[in-house]
């Protein structure tokens, strides 16, 4: 998906992948963000990783001069990063 992109990062034994949405300024759709991680976890499941963790991380957020001003509470994210971490799956490694 061209609104997601993700970039990984081999940490020992297990494998930590970040998805991020493009910054358009509007509301994030997350089942898209979560779609794309799912794809992903299935994908990766078949090369024998295991989606261990998934984390948020809150990288941006937006609102009318309103709400910034007085902290109304009226923000939105308009962007976020979904943190993933795949170990390898022993029980598949072993089976081949």
């Amino acid at each position: 998906m061209n609104d997601i992109y993700m970039f990984e990062q081999a940490a020992g034994e297990e494998l930590i992948v970040a998805f991020v949405n493009r910054d358009d300024s509007s509301q994030i759709d997350l089942e898209a963000l979560l779609a794309e991680v799912g794809r992903d976890a299935a994908e990766r499941e078949r090369d024998g990783l295991r989606l261990i963790s998934v984390g948020g991380l809150p990288m941006r957020q937006t609102g009318t001069a309103g709400n910034v001003f007085f902290q109304s509470g009226g923000q939105y994210a308009t962007q976020v990063g979904v943190v993933v971490v795949y170990a390898r799956d022993r029980a598949v490694e072993g089976a081949g």
